[in-house]
C-alpha cells in the first residue's frame, strides 16, 4: 500500500495522554517533520521530543518509531504520545493532513497488518473482541485467540483435510493399476478423527452468548428470606430496598457484577408469597417465569422455613426446576440459626459463608468457559458447524460415495477452514470484519 494514513488511536474524550499512530511509506518522514529533525530515530526507542509546527511548539510528547517489517502494520509505523487536549490532537494532525497523509479509516490498520502477514482474520477478530470484551472471561479467550492459538488448531485440521484429498487423489490417478491407497473404511476412519477434533474446538461454544450477556442468576425464596440483603452483598452496594417488613420486592431488579471473570446478571424477585396482594401476585408470577429461565437458581431459605418453601415450589409445580443440578440451596441468616440441611450456610449481614456461595456459583459455569472455549465469534461459529455437518455427510455416506465425489466435498470443507484465518478469504467477508473496528486500531 502506497498510501500512508494517521488516526488517533485512544478514546475519545479528555485524557491526560492520547496516541496518535501513522502508517506507511511517509511514516519516517512525518516524525521528521514533527520533531523538526533531520536524524533518523533508533527504531523501538520511545523519546521525549518538541513536536512543531513549523517553528512553532504545539506540544511535548513521547514519539517511537518502528521500522517496517518490524512493526504492527508490517509498514513503517509512527507513534506519537501527545497530551489528551483535543486541541493538541487536532493540531498534530492538522499537520500530518497537510503532508498528504490521509485519515485511516475504521480498522484500517488492523486490515494492513493482515495484508503484510502480520496476523490472520481470526488475530483480527481477536483483536476487535479485546477491545470490547467486558468481562476478564471474554478477554483471555480473545489473548489467546491472538497470540494464534484457534488459527494453529485450524490449520492443523486442514492439514489433514489436505493430506486426506491429496491421498484420494492419488488413489485415483493410480486406480488402472488396481493399487488402491484407500478403501470406504479407511476414509470413514480418517473423516471421523478430523470430525472429533472439530467437536473439541466446538467444545463449550454454547456458553459463548451468555459470556457476552451475562449468566442469569436467579434469587428466589419466601418475603423476608433474605434475598435483597444478598443481592446488595453480591453487587458490593446496596441496589435492592432491605427491610424487617416481609414483600418490599413487588418487582424483579436485575443488576450485572462479575465473578471469576465471567459477568453474571443477578435478578431479585418478589417473595414467593402464598397469600399475595394483587401487585405481588403480579411479582411472583414474574419470579415463576425467572425461576423457569434462569441459568443458575439460588433457593434462600431462612431458619423454619424450610418445609413451607417446599409446599409453595410443590404447589406451583417448580420441583423439577429446583431439583436440578443448576439450583443451589442457601440457608440464609446462619448468624441466628444454623440449619443442618444439606446446603450452603450463610450471613449475608455478617458476610458469613459468602465466598463459599461465589466459588459455587462459578464452579457451575466457569469449567468450559475456561478451558474448552475456542470459538470466539458468531463467524467462526458458523463455520465450524457447516465444517462439521459437511464432514459427519461424508462420514456417514462414505461407503456409497465414489472417491471423486469426496475428494470434491473435502476441497469445499478445505474452503471453509481456510476462510476461518483468512487465506482464501474473499474481498467482501475481509472488508465486513475490519469495517466493524474502531478508527485507529
Amino acid at each position: 500500500m502506497n498510501t500512508t494514513i494517521t488516526a488517533i488511536a485512544t478514546a475519545s474524550g479528555r485524557g491526560a495522554i492520547a496516541v496518535i499512530r501513522v502508517s506507511g511509506p511517509k511514516s519516517l518522514g512525518a516524525y521528521k517533520l514533527l520533531t523538526n529533525s533531520t536524524a533518523t530515530p533508533t527504531p523501538n526507542q520511545i523519546k521525549p521530543a518538541w513536536i512543531y509546527e513549523g517553528k512553532q511548539k504545539i506540544d511535548h510528547a513521547m514519539m517511537v518509531y518502528f521500522k517496517a517489517p518490524n512493526s504492527f502494520t508490517g509498514e513503517d509505523v509512527v507513534e506519537i504520545h501527545c497530551h489528551g487536549s483535543k486541541v493538541v490532537q487536532r493540531n498534530i494532525l492538522d499537520v500530518l493532513f497537510a503532508e498528504g497523509i490521509e485519515a485511516a479509516k475504521p480498522g484500517e490498520f488492523s486490515e494492513r497488518a493482515y495484508y503484510n502477514g502480520k496476523i490472520d482474520v481470526a488475530q483480527a477478530e481477536a483483536i476487535m473482541e479485546l477491545v470490547s470484551a467486558e468481562n476478564t472471561q471474554l478477554a483471555r479467550l480473545a489473548t489467546r485467540q491472538l497470540a494464534g492459538e484457534f488459527s494453529k488448531q485450524i490449520k492443523d485440521i486442514l492439514r489433514e483435510v489436505t493430506k486426506l484429498g491429496a491421498t484420494l487423489a492419488a488413489d485415483l490417478d493410480f486406480s488402472e493399476e488396481d493399487l488402491p491407497l484407500l478403501d470406504s473404511t479407511m476414509i470413514a476412519e480418517a473423516l471421523a478423527s478430523i470430525i472429533t477434533k472439530i467437536n473439541i474446538i466446538k467444545a463449550g461454544s454454547e456458553i459463548l452468548p451468555k459470556l457476552r450477556e451475562g449468566i442469569n442468576v436467579v434469587l428466589i425464596g419466601l418475603p423476608n428470606a433474605g434475598k435483597s440483603t444478598l443481592l446488595n452483598t453480591l453487587l458490593g452496594f446496596d441496589r435492592s430496598i432491605v427491610s424487617d417488613q416481609a414483600g418490599t420486592t413487588r418487582d424483579t431488579i436485575n443488576e450485572t457484577a462479575e465473578l471469576g471473570g465471567i459477568n453474571y446478571q443477578f435478578i431479585d424477585t418478589a417473595g414467593l408469597n402464598s397469600k399475595p396482594g394483587a401487585v405481588e401476585k403480579i411479582g411472583i408470577e414474574k419470579s415463576i417465569e425467572n425461576i423457569k429461565s434462569a441459568d443458575i437458581i439460588l433457593l434462600l431459605i431462612e431458619p423454619g422455613q424450610e418445609s413451607k418453601t417446599k409446599a409453595f415450589i410443590e404447589s406451583k409445580n417448580l420441583i423439577e426446576y429446583i431439583d436440578s443440578p443448576k439450583t443451589i440451596k442457601v440457608f440464609t441468616k446462619s448468624d441466628i440459626s444454623n440449619n443442618k440441611s444439606k446446603g450452603i450456610q450463610i450471613s449475608a449481614l455478617k458476610k458469613s459463608g459468602i465466598k463459599e456461595l461465589t466459588d459455587k456459583i462459578i464452579s457451575l459455569s466457569l469449567d468450559q468457559a475456561q478451558t474448552s472455549l475456542q470459538i470466539l465469534t458468531e463467524r467462526q461459529l458458523n463455520i465450524i458447524n457447516r465444517v462439521e455437518q459437511a464432514l459427519t455427510k461424508l462420514e456417514d455416506e462414505a461407503q456409497n460415495l465414489s472417491f471423486d465425489i469426496i475428494s470434491a466435498e473435502l476441497e469445499l470443507v478445505a474452503k471453509d477452514l481456510n476462510e476461518l484465518t483468512g487465506e482464501h478469504a474473499n474481498q467482501q467477508i475481509i472488508d465486513s470484519i475490519f469495517r466493524n473496528f474502531c478508527i485507529g486500531k
